[in-house]
């Protein structure tokens, strides 16, 4: 009777030892679950905070200096691939420039020259001095698809290094010589750093617009990677994102009628001081009712435009 008793004593431990390894197993992927979740929290929560936290200073500040690309992308968040030609004027980036320093004190992090291909722009070397006349502590990238760096002149090279500008590429899965360029930075005393370090493939991404702005302003802006980030300086006037800056190659292409209003960007010659632009590049903007930000996302390797307005539409697949 002992005997069975004792048995039934053992494989009751063993049952429940079972038991016991089982529950701590997954009390402990339970464990590891919430700390993933919390982590998550955390970083979705933090960057929403960025979002509508007026940054100490302009980090970065973006400018045209062309409008159209020589490069086709599929969905161009600057739809430079159906903008037609024009390229900004010297003396009003100029004038533009000396305002920003003004309201500024020069503390802007990082210029980027860009577009569309700036390198399409006849003058583009002559935005080096006039950004490095009023911007003498700023960072100052060129940012180019790379395929006319090798035709630039030695004015080029000479006025990049002059005003301390740094070569900013992103490699497209292109026919570029980069060694032969990466020569050509080196001989002129030019920094060549590429986006991703250049070893990350270009993707593709899909930005859906909604034409009626059905979408919630607040959501939108504090889910958009771009908002209160890629901040665009066009004539005269800040942007908080992309978008509103350059809808108007959209609606001229395909007759859309994107509305951009007075209070989609704020007037830096009106702005009181700095605090204000600040203040309003960190805050939902009307046109964030057109931006469909949950729907954003890649599409698979980099592709070329067809040249369809669907690219931006969910009511077809591009």
């Amino acid at each position: 009777m002992r005997i069975k008793n004792f048995k039934k004593w053992w494989l009751s431990l063993v049952k429940n030892l079972k038991h016991h390894e089982r529950f701590t197993l997954e009390l402990s992927q339970t464990k590891t679950e919430l700390s993933q979740t919390k982590t998550t929290m955390c970083h979705t929560l933090d960057f929403h905070l960025r979002k509508i936290t007026p940054m100490a200073f302009l980090e970065l500040v973006e400018i045209h200096l062309a409008e159209a690309c020589n490069l086709n992308c599929f969905g161009c968040n600057h739809f430079s691939q159906i903008a037609e030609e024009a390229f900004t004027d010297p003396a009003a980036f100029e004038k533009d420039m000396k305002q920003l320093a003004k309201i500024t004190g020069g503390w802007v992090g990082v210029f980027r020259l860009m577009g569309g291909e700036p390198l399409l722009h006849p003058q583009c070397s002559k935005f080096f001095k006039i950004t490095r006349k009023y911007f003498p502590k700023s960072d100052i990238w060129l940012v180019t698809n790379g395929l006319l760096l090798e035709k630039q002149e030695g004015d080029f090279w000479k006025r990049a290094k002059e005003n301390r500008v740094q070569i900013r590429p992103t490699k497209y899965p292109l026919k570029i010589n980069w060694d032969k360029i990466r020569a050509l930075c080196e001989a002129n005393d030019v920094p060549l750093i590429f986006f991703n370090e250049g070893e990350v493939e270009k993707i593709s991404h899909k930005f859906t617009l909604d034409p009626k702005g059905g979408n919630d302003n607040y959501h939108s802006f504090t889910h958009c990677s771009m908002a209160n980030h890629c901040v665009q300086l066009k004539r005269g006037r800040l942007f908080t994102c992309t978008f509103p800056a350059h809808i108007e190659h959209y609606n001229k292409k395909y007759g859309e009628s994107f509305e951009v209003s007075e209070f989609d960007s704020i007037n830096i010659y009106e702005a009181r001081d700095y605090k204000e632009l600040l203040f309003f590049l960190a805050k939902p903007i009307p046109f964030c009712r057109y931006c469909s930000v949950s729907k954003w996302g890649p599409v698979g390797k980099w592709r070329p435009s067809k040249g369809d307005k669907f690219e931006y539409l969910e009511k077809k697949d591009a």
